[in-house]
């Protein structure tokens, strides 16, 4: 009787990181490789890069306060609305707003985090806003990251 070796199929996903719980496109479009578990096909492809579990909630979360409602048109309810916020006088006043709405966008739009704090400082002189968010993962055992950033009329950017 003849016998097939099948050992070739027992590691497939060896190569793999499977540490990786939460992926998610890197926000500049930068090239990358990936793994390919297709049977004799090279095991390194071009893609996209990708940001994995905490880049991957970070992004979700500059996602969340950069956009518009109405701006993905597969989810038009998506994102913060400022309004004129951010084209207004900065004040500590528009600044407890922006971090309601930061707030309550986050609760609404990120399912993966708990938030523990936001804090919305206004800087007027460099007409911007300093943002740190403060919040737990509980699927990495509650970890607790803070990110912080910087809200002006171009957008919002991560510092961390």
């Amino acid at each position: 009787m003849a016998n097939i070796n099948l050992d070739i199929l027992s590691n497939v996903n060896s190569n793999r990181n499977n540490a990786n719980v939460y992926t998610d496109v890197a926000l500049d479009f930068a090239l990358d490789s990936t793994f390919s578990n297709e049977l004799y096909k090279q095991q390194q492809i071009l893609d996209l890069q990708a940001d994995n579990n905490l880049g991957a909630i970070y992004n979700s979360i500059t996602n969340i306060i950069t956009t518009t409602p109405g701006q993905k048109p597969l989810n038009p309810v998506f994102g913060i609305s400022f309004g004129q916020i951010l084209f207004s006088q900065i004040t500590n006043e528009r600044a407890l707003s922006i971090g309601n709405a930061i707030y309550a966008g986050i609760q609404k739009f990120e399912p993966r985090v708990n938030i523990i704090n936001v804090n919305v400082t206004p800087d007027p002189e460099a007409n911007q806003y300093e943002i740190t968010i403060t919040v737990n993962i509980p699927r990495f055992e509650a970890q607790q990251v803070e990110i912080v950033g910087i809200l002006d009329k171009s957008g919002f950017y991560i510092n961390n």
